[in-house]
């Protein structure tokens, strides 16, 4: 056996038995996007989810990606990789994504994921029109509300210095099959 064979069905394995259903790690554009959501529909399409959580899972990865794609920080110094994962289990599928912010993002994106996670329903209900009518540029973080909303979890993050100027930053979430 090819020893590169080997190597390939450990990873395939270890992948599996983690229930990783898509894994992208690399540059991030439109055009991956894109890619990416095709990968969710197939798996959308072949689950046994029923219509409505069908269309909330696909809703909440394509905001995740649009996440990403838009506030993904580029230094032209080598920090342009990102990543996208999809696994799942018995009860959720979990979606989580990693990305290079400016740290000057860093304190307002963890007061919004504070704030958001902190609230329950019918607060985050009553903050997202609040958010809404004041129509900000770029959303203004009416993604991660909505992420909290169609999920019914709180969104778990992480936030690690990689320079002085970067962060890398990671979003995961829950969405219970």
């Amino acid at each position: 056996m090819n020893p590169g064979n080997s190597v390939i069905h450990e990873i395939y394995q270890y992948m599996n038995d983690k229930g990783v259903v898509i894994s992208y790690l690399g540059g991030f554009n439109q055009e991956v996007v894109n890619s990416l959501l095709a990968s969710v529909k197939k798996i959308v399409n072949t689950s046994e989810l029923d219509f409505q959580n069908k269309k909330r899972f696909y809703a909440v990865a394509a905001e995740c990606l649009d996440n990403v794609n838009r506030y993904n920080y580029d230094t032209g110094a080598g920090f342009t990789k990102t990543f996208f994962n999809v696994s799942g289990n018995d009860d959720f599928f979990i979606i989580q994504t990693g990305n290079y912010i400016h740290k000057d993002q860093k304190t307002v994106l963890t007061e919004k994921l504070d704030k958001v996670n902190s609230l329950e329903r019918d607060e985050l209900k009553k903050f997202y029109h609040e958010k809404l009518s004041e129509s900000p540029e770029r959303g203004g973080g009416l993604g991660i509300i909505d992420i909290s909303l169609k999920t019914g979890c709180k969104i778990a993050y992480d936030c690690k210095p990689v320079s002085d100027d970067v962060d890398f930053f990671v979003l995961l979430t829950s969405i219970k099959k």
